[in-house]
Order: C-alpha cells, then structure tokens, then sequence
C-alpha cells in the first residue's frame, strides 16, 4: 500500500520531471533552429522592387541558416493578405512575412485580423523603398525650396499622384504640409503606369509613386526631393526628406521594408534570424542582385524596427484622426 507521503512525494517527482522535460524540449527546439524549411511570405507582386530584394537576402541568409527559405508572393492590400496569414502560424520562426510601411497604414484603414506591431516578432529592417518628388522637366521649380516657397503663396493645393488612398505615400505628404504649412491635393492610382501618363500629359503637377524615378533618368521628369534614409546613387545631388527635416519624422525613410514572425516567437530564434539576415546584407551576391534596382539598404534591428513600426502607426492614426474632424 502507498501510503499518503508516498502519493505526495510521487507527485511532486512527477511534477518536477514534466517540467524538466518540458524544458529541455523547448530549449531543444531553441538550440536546433532551424531544422527544416522555413517560409516567408512575400506581401508583393513578384519582381516588383520589393520582391527581387527579399528573395536575395533570403538565398543570401540560406548559407548562414543551413536551411532552404521558400519565398512565397502573397500580394494584396499594401502587403496585409502575407501578413494576415502569417499571424495565424504557430510562433516557432518556421513562418515570416514582410513588413512594410504599407502594411502599416492598411492595418489602420483596412479590416484586418491584427494590430502593428502587438501581433508580430520584428525581425530585422533591410532596405527602404524610396518615394520620390518629381515634377515636369519644364516645371518652374528647380529645387524643393523654390517649390515651398511657391506652394506657401498659391491658393489652393498642388496636385500629387499617390499610391492608392490615405497609403504611405499620403502618409509622408502630410507630414510636409503640417511641416511647411502647405496643401497637397492627392489623386490616388492603382500603379505606376497609370500614375506616370497622368503627370507626363500635366494632369497632376507632381508624383511620389516609385516608378516615377525612371523617368527622372531618362531627363522627362525632374526630381526635387526623395523619402529616403539615403540619397539615391543615380541624384547624389537631390537631398533627401530625412536630410531637410531630421530623423524624427517617423516615414520620411520611404516605403521601409523588413521581416517579422508571428507573435511569441522565442527570443533566440529571432537573433538567429536576424544575425543570418543581417550577414545576407553583406553578402556579395545579395549586393549584386540589388545593384540595379531603386532602392536603399536601411538596416534596423529587431527592437530599432518594432520601435519605427510603433511610431509610424501612431503617426498614422493621428493622421487619419485629424482628416476626421
């Protein structure tokens, strides 16, 4: 017969063990990552300028990580549908998602099954989209301050060509008219090809859609000014947003692009991933396979990149607080 110290000392054994093996197979799984394929959803069209860079920092990130990354394009919504299914994975590191600016301002204006960045694991920021100024090569504006003072004086708004309705290019505008006290009248498009015949033919007076800055190589437009954390390597001359008004406006780096995990991946994971990330950035083959394409390399950490999401959804909010009253 046990007798009732015997029962409560099995118990506590007992007890002692599963938590002792529950431990060690959550360490385990720590301490193995990655042991299998890992997914990441792409919240773009595929080769568009998002696309072609994380799938570079991905083969690049593969050779530190020892497992392949199998990239999948889930576009929609400024990148909300890659996100809304990522949420829903198990938080184990084997499912990411890319995080973007875009992202940030659907999850405020859209219907979506999670809140930036509460509901996510920021991994790592690598590279920034840049949203350009541009206006007609015959413009009377040769630089960003000419075009102030003048808009500061004319009555009424100068017309710009944004990517969809109260996005992030909306975004970045309205913080230069609170800025510079100066109304911007915004025509949203669906892309860039609709976006440039509209200000080639003089229907809008200026755009900030990312495909404009072809044609300001090719001489058709004239660049005043870029969201970027970086001047572009093609204008060294055209200053950047982040430059003429400092580091504290929350989206003057462009469309900001990273990767996260859903919620309460473990915290070891998450520097795996970001130190095989942040080694993909330097490598020569990913440097290469982005040489040609518009856009700047950005990089923040895991903590640097939840605290920019933070901030930039809040400015959002008051944002669209504001075009309530």
């Amino acid at each position: 017969m046990i007798d009732r110290g015997q029962k409560v000392l099995y118990a506590l054994l007992g007890s002692i063990l599963f938590i002792s093996c529950t431990f060690e197979v959550g360490w385990g799984q720590e301490d193995r990552f990655p042991s299998k394929i890992i997914n990441l959803l792409i919240g773009v069209a595929a080769g568009s300028s998002g696309d072609v860079p994380t799938r570079a920092l991905a083969k690049a990130a593969e050779k530190s990580l020892g497992q392949p990354i199998l990239c999948t394009n889930v576009p929609g919504a400024g990148g909300a549908r890659a996100l809304g299914q990522m949420v829903k994975a198990k938080p184990d590191g084997y499912t990411l998602a890319t995080l973007n600016l875009p992202a940030v301002m659907s999850s405020i204006v859209e219907k979506v099954n999670y809140s930036i960045p509460d509901d996510f694991s920021p991994v790592i920021q690598f590279s920034a989209v840049p949203f350009p100024f541009v206006v007609k090569k015959d413009a009377p504006w040769k630089t960003w301050k000419e075009f102030v003072q003048d808009a500061r004086e004319r009555k009424g708004g100068t017309t710009v060509a944004v990517l969809g309705s109260k996005s992030a290019h909306w975004l970045v505008l309205r913080q230069i008219e609170k800025r510079e006290n100066i109304k911007f009248v915004y025509a949203p498009y669906a892309g860039g090809g609709e976006s440039a015949a509209a200000i080639l033919g003089g229907h809008v007076t200026a755009s900030t859609i990312v495909s404009s800055i072809v044609y300001a190589k090719t001489g058709e437009l004239r660049l005043l000014m870029v969201f970027s954390d970086h001047r572009l390597r093609g204008f060294p001359d055209v200053p950047t947003a982040k430059e003429l008004y400092g580091a504290e406006g929350v989206a003057f780096g462009g469309g900001n692009m990273g990767i996260a995990g859903p919620r309460g991946v473990p915290k070891a994971i998450v520097t795996k991933l970001h130190d095989a990330f942040k080694k993909g950035m330097e490598d020569p083959e990913f440097m290469k396979g982005i040489e040609n394409i518009d856009l700047t390399i950005s990089y923040r950490t895991s903590d640097e990149f939840r605290i920019f999401l933070k901030g930039a959804d809040a400015a959002g909010r008051e944002y669209l607080k504001e075009e309530g009253k």
